[in-house]
Formats: C-alpha cells, structure tokens, sequence
C-alpha cells in the first residue's frame, strides 16, 4: 500500500510534517511547498500508486475521490469567499518523466487565484 521511500507516502501516513488542508477516506490535500499560484494543493491518493498509467480498475475509488475532493474544495472556497460563481481552477497531474513527474506518487495539482497560462505555463 505504501512505499517506504516515498515522500507522500511519509506524508500520508504522518511520518513527514505538512500543512493538511482536507483528508477523506482514500485521499489526503496538503499544501504545496513551493505555491505557483495563491492556492496551490497536492491531492494525494492514500496508496501509493506512481501515476495515472498505473491506476488499475480496482483502484477507481482513489481516483474518483479525488476528483471529488477537488470539487469540495473548490465549493468550499466559492462560500468561503463569496463567490456567486463557481470557483476557477485548474486541476493538473504530471504522469511520467517526459510529462515533469518529480515524485512518483500520483497526485493532482489544485490551483486557483491565477490564471497559470499567462507568461507561460510553469509547475
């Protein structure tokens, strides 16, 4: 379920300090290191799985909630602040070296306050 090297996997299981902003069943929000934008999450499934190529059927629940997690956030950010519209944000994983994966435990990037494509994309 986890590995033992693995910098989320510590995390996740409380081994290695983060900032938590929400934890379900099968996902854990922490808060990223280096922000790109004025929100910036890491929604981490609670099993190490390397990325979106290795996700077996059997695994769909820790993909669904984290879809679903980002949604919540999100909602939650659009009261929070007092938004009449849905909140903006861009949810994006890195899947594999080519792709700038640097940590190879699947996760989603939650960012929100900036559009991330003006200047250029970076992560």
């Amino acid at each position: 379920m986890f590995e033992s090297d693995c910098i989320f996997c510590k995390i996740i299981q409380k081994k290695v300090s983060a900032k938590i902003i929400k934890e379900s069943e099968y996902s854990l929000v922490i808060e990223d290191m280096s922000p790109k934008a004025p929100i910036h999450y890491l929604i981490l499934p609670k099993k190490h799985i390397i990325n979106i190529n290795y996700l077996s059927d059997k695994d769909s629940k820790y993909a669904a909630d984290m879809i679903k997690i980002a949604r919540n956030i999100a909602q939650e950010i659009k009261e929070e602040k007092g938004l009449k519209e849905p909140l903006s944000f861009n949810l994006i994983s890195n899947n594999g070296i080519q792709a700038s994966q640097s940590v190879f435990h699947m996760h989603f990037h939650f960012i929100a306050g900036k559009n991330i494509y003006i200047d250029g994309f970076q992560l």
